[in-house]
């Protein structure tokens, strides 16, 4: 009996620790800056998205928002916030356009990029509450 409930219990445990690892935080799930354009996400008011960078020399960031084309609403804000790893404000960018651009040199470091803003009146789409980062490394 006892051999039956350690099998069991080692079964169980094979499948629940790989199920618990895929919770893990946002830069394990892939929030990490990289070149080109992220993929969409919406944009919900209250809720940031953050995205995480890491520089390995000195360089020149270009990060810009975008929404999809024809969708820009006068009453969509959006912010980014550029932290380094002390948690010091880098640079902060804002927009009451719903687009906004933020060029910076950078220092090696780890650097997170948190967006926030509050959605637009919405009509029947979602798609004018979507945005997308496009970044590029000078």
């Amino acid at each position: 009996m006892l051999k039956k409930i350690a099998l069991a219990t080692a079964v169980v445990s094979m499948f629940s620790v790989p199920a618990f690892a895929s919770f893990g935080s946002a830069t394990e799930n892939g929030n990490f800056l990289q070149e080109g354009s992220t993929t969409s996400k919406i944009i919900n008011s209250g809720q940031a998205h953050t995205y995480y960078l890491d520089v390995e020399q000195a360089t020149a960031v270009k990060i810009g928002s975008d929404h999809f084309p024809g969708t820009n609403h006068p009453l969509q804000r959006m912010s980014a916030q550029l932290v380094d790893a002390q948690g010091n404000i880098v640079t902060e960018a804002k927009s009451s356009a719903g687009n906004f651009e933020i060029q910076e040199t950078l220092q090696p470091g780890q650097y997170r990029l948190m967006v926030s803003g509050s959605s637009a009146p919405g009509g029947d789409s979602w798609d004018v509450h979507r945005y997308s980062l496009h970044v590029n490394f000078q």
